[in-house]
Protein backbone atom coordinates (compact mmCIF):
# COMPACT_ATOMS: atom_id res chain seq x y z
CA UNK A 1 0.00 0.00 0.00
CA UNK A 2 1.24 3.51 -0.77
CA UNK A 3 2.48 5.08 2.48
CA UNK A 4 0.24 8.14 2.53
CA UNK A 5 -2.84 5.96 2.03
CA UNK A 6 -1.64 3.50 4.65
CA UNK A 7 -0.96 6.27 7.14
CA UNK A 8 -4.28 8.04 6.61
CA UNK A 9 -6.35 4.85 6.80
CA UNK A 10 -4.84 3.29 9.92
CA UNK A 11 -7.10 3.87 12.91
CA UNK A 12 -7.54 2.26 16.30
CA UNK A 13 -9.92 -0.72 16.31
CA UNK A 14 -10.86 -2.51 19.53
CA UNK A 15 -13.33 -5.19 18.37
CA UNK A 16 -12.16 -8.17 16.34
CA UNK A 17 -14.02 -11.08 14.79
CA UNK A 18 -12.03 -13.77 16.61
CA UNK A 19 -10.25 -15.29 13.59
CA UNK A 20 -6.80 -16.29 14.78
CA UNK A 21 -3.57 -15.37 13.04
CA UNK A 22 -0.84 -17.96 12.68
CA UNK A 23 2.51 -17.48 14.38
CA UNK A 24 4.02 -17.22 10.89
CA UNK A 25 1.62 -14.36 10.08
CA UNK A 26 2.66 -12.45 13.18
CA UNK A 27 6.37 -13.10 12.65
CA UNK A 28 6.05 -11.79 9.10
CA UNK A 29 4.69 -8.53 10.55
CA UNK A 30 7.49 -8.38 13.10
CA UNK A 31 10.06 -8.99 10.36
CA UNK A 32 8.86 -5.81 8.68
CA UNK A 33 8.57 -3.89 11.94
CA UNK A 34 12.13 -4.49 13.13
CA UNK A 35 13.44 -2.54 10.15
CA UNK A 36 12.62 0.50 12.29
CA UNK A 37 15.55 2.76 13.09
CA UNK A 38 17.01 2.55 16.58
CA UNK A 39 19.60 4.57 18.46
CA UNK A 40 23.08 3.11 17.84
CA UNK A 41 21.25 0.32 15.95
CA UNK A 42 20.95 -1.37 19.33
CA UNK A 43 17.41 -2.65 18.61
CA UNK A 44 16.48 -2.91 22.32
CA UNK A 45 13.18 -4.68 21.77
CA UNK A 46 11.79 -8.13 22.44
CA UNK A 47 8.37 -9.58 21.64
CA UNK A 48 6.04 -12.17 23.09
CA UNK A 49 3.30 -13.57 20.85
CA UNK A 50 0.70 -14.76 23.34
CA UNK A 51 -1.04 -17.84 21.93
CA UNK A 52 -1.55 -20.48 24.63
CA UNK A 53 -4.93 -20.44 26.38
CA UNK A 54 -3.15 -20.37 29.74
CA UNK A 55 -1.03 -17.33 28.93
CA UNK A 56 -3.87 -15.52 27.13
CA UNK A 57 -6.03 -15.83 30.24
CA UNK A 58 -3.16 -14.87 32.52
CA UNK A 59 -2.49 -11.74 30.48
CA UNK A 60 -6.19 -10.82 30.67
CA UNK A 61 -5.88 -10.68 34.45
CA UNK A 62 -3.26 -7.94 34.08
CA UNK A 63 -5.58 -5.72 32.01
CA UNK A 64 -8.54 -3.49 32.65
CA UNK A 65 -11.80 -5.23 31.68
CA UNK A 66 -12.29 -3.31 28.42
CA UNK A 67 -8.77 -4.04 27.25
CA UNK A 68 -9.04 -7.68 28.31
CA UNK A 69 -12.14 -8.07 26.13
CA UNK A 70 -10.36 -6.86 23.00
CA UNK A 71 -7.36 -9.07 23.78
CA UNK A 72 -9.60 -12.11 24.10
CA UNK A 73 -11.24 -11.43 20.73
CA UNK A 74 -8.06 -10.48 18.88
CA UNK A 75 -6.51 -12.60 16.17
CA UNK A 76 -3.16 -12.14 17.90
CA UNK A 77 -1.70 -10.29 20.84
CA UNK A 78 1.89 -9.09 20.96
CA UNK A 79 3.56 -7.84 24.12
CA UNK A 80 6.36 -5.43 23.25
CA UNK A 81 9.25 -5.43 25.72
CA UNK A 82 12.31 -3.26 26.10
CA UNK A 83 15.67 -4.78 26.95
CA UNK A 84 16.87 -3.10 30.13
CA UNK A 85 20.30 -4.76 29.97
CA UNK A 86 21.77 -2.80 27.10
CA UNK A 87 25.27 -4.19 27.63
CA UNK A 88 23.89 -7.70 27.18
CA UNK A 89 22.06 -6.46 24.08
CA UNK A 90 25.37 -5.27 22.62
CA UNK A 91 26.87 -8.73 23.13
CA UNK A 92 23.76 -10.31 21.58
CA UNK A 93 24.07 -8.01 18.58
CA UNK A 94 27.70 -8.98 18.06
CA UNK A 95 27.06 -12.71 18.54
CA UNK A 96 23.99 -12.87 16.30
CA UNK A 97 25.65 -10.67 13.68
CA UNK A 98 28.89 -12.66 13.70
CA UNK A 99 28.49 -13.74 10.07
CA UNK A 100 28.00 -10.29 8.60
CA UNK A 101 29.44 -7.70 11.02
CA UNK A 102 33.04 -6.78 10.14
CA UNK A 103 35.54 -7.31 12.95
CA UNK A 104 36.12 -3.56 13.27
CA UNK A 105 32.39 -2.98 13.74
CA UNK A 106 32.24 -5.64 16.46
CA UNK A 107 35.24 -4.11 18.20
CA UNK A 108 33.66 -0.64 18.07
CA UNK A 109 30.36 -1.91 19.51
CA UNK A 110 32.04 -3.76 22.35
CA UNK A 111 34.48 -0.99 23.23
CA UNK A 112 32.19 2.03 22.96
CA UNK A 113 28.61 1.20 23.84
CA UNK A 114 28.75 -0.76 27.13
CA UNK A 115 30.66 2.03 28.86
CA UNK A 116 28.18 4.61 27.62
CA UNK A 117 25.17 2.59 28.73
CA UNK A 118 26.63 1.95 32.18
CA UNK A 119 26.67 5.73 32.76
CA UNK A 120 22.95 6.10 32.05
CA UNK A 121 20.82 7.22 34.96
CA UNK A 122 17.52 5.41 35.45
CA UNK A 123 15.75 8.33 33.76
CA UNK A 124 18.14 8.31 30.80
CA UNK A 125 17.69 4.57 30.36
CA UNK A 126 13.91 4.87 30.50
CA UNK A 127 13.90 7.69 27.94
CA UNK A 128 16.27 5.79 25.64
CA UNK A 129 14.13 2.65 25.73
CA UNK A 130 10.85 4.54 25.31
CA UNK A 131 12.12 6.24 22.15
CA UNK A 132 13.15 2.97 20.55
CA UNK A 133 10.05 1.03 21.58
CA UNK A 134 7.86 3.77 20.12
CA UNK A 135 9.61 3.46 16.77
CA UNK A 136 9.21 -0.31 16.45
CA UNK A 137 5.64 -0.27 17.77
CA UNK A 138 4.54 2.22 15.15
CA UNK A 139 6.08 -0.01 12.52
CA UNK A 140 4.15 -3.01 13.87
CA UNK A 141 0.76 -1.34 13.49
CA UNK A 142 1.60 0.02 10.05
CA UNK A 143 2.90 -3.36 8.84
CA UNK A 144 -0.22 -5.08 10.19
CA UNK A 145 -2.49 -2.53 8.52
CA UNK A 146 -0.66 -3.06 5.24
CA UNK A 147 -1.69 -6.73 5.47
CA UNK A 148 -5.35 -5.89 5.96
CA UNK A 149 -5.39 -6.19 9.75
CA UNK A 150 -6.74 -3.81 12.37
CA UNK A 151 -4.77 -2.98 15.51
CA UNK A 152 -4.76 -1.21 18.82
CA UNK A 153 -1.97 -0.26 21.22
CA UNK A 154 -2.73 -0.83 24.91
CA UNK A 155 -0.93 1.01 27.68
CA UNK A 156 -3.60 0.33 30.31
CA UNK A 157 -2.30 -2.81 31.96
CA UNK A 158 -0.43 -3.84 35.08
CA UNK A 159 3.12 -4.18 33.81
CA UNK A 160 4.43 -5.87 36.93
CA UNK A 161 1.69 -8.48 36.81
CA UNK A 162 2.12 -9.02 33.05
CA UNK A 163 5.83 -9.56 33.61
CA UNK A 164 5.07 -12.09 36.32
CA UNK A 165 2.42 -14.13 34.48
CA UNK A 166 4.22 -14.22 31.13
CA UNK A 167 7.53 -15.14 32.79
CA UNK A 168 9.80 -13.73 30.07
CA UNK A 169 13.47 -13.30 31.03
CA UNK A 170 13.73 -10.68 33.79
CA UNK A 171 15.90 -8.25 31.81
CA UNK A 172 12.95 -7.61 29.48
CA UNK A 173 10.40 -5.01 30.62
CA UNK A 174 6.86 -5.02 29.18
CA UNK A 175 6.09 -1.64 27.63
CA UNK A 176 2.86 -2.02 25.69
CA UNK A 177 0.47 -4.56 24.23
CA UNK A 178 -0.66 -4.59 20.61
CA UNK A 179 -3.86 -6.41 19.69
CA UNK A 180 -4.51 -7.17 16.04
CA UNK A 181 -6.88 -9.09 13.88
CA UNK A 182 -9.70 -8.93 11.39
CA UNK A 183 -12.64 -6.63 11.97
CA UNK A 184 -15.54 -5.03 10.13
CA UNK A 185 -14.78 -1.81 12.00
CA UNK A 186 -12.85 0.81 10.09
CA UNK A 187 -12.05 2.97 13.08
CA UNK A 188 -12.39 6.73 13.21
CA UNK A 189 -9.78 9.32 12.41
CA UNK A 190 -8.69 11.21 15.51
CA UNK A 191 -8.18 14.97 15.50
CA UNK A 192 -4.63 16.01 14.69
CA UNK A 193 -3.16 19.39 15.56
CA UNK A 194 -2.48 21.46 12.43
CA UNK A 195 1.18 21.37 11.44
CA UNK A 196 1.31 25.19 11.26
CA UNK A 197 0.32 25.36 14.92
CA UNK A 198 2.99 22.97 16.16
CA UNK A 199 5.92 24.01 13.96
CA UNK A 200 8.35 26.89 14.26
CA UNK A 201 10.42 27.97 11.29
CA UNK A 202 13.51 29.60 12.79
Amino acid sequence: MEFSTLNHNRHKVTEFDGRKLTIADVKAILSEAVLAPSAHNIQPWHFAIVVSDEKRYALSTAMHAKNAAQHEGAGATIVVYSDTDLTARVHDLVAIGDDFLPDEAKAMLLSRLPGMFEKFSDAELSDYLALNIGLVSQNIVLAAHDKGLKTNMILGFDKAKAKEVLAIESRFRPELIITMGYSDQEGTASYRLPVNDITDVI
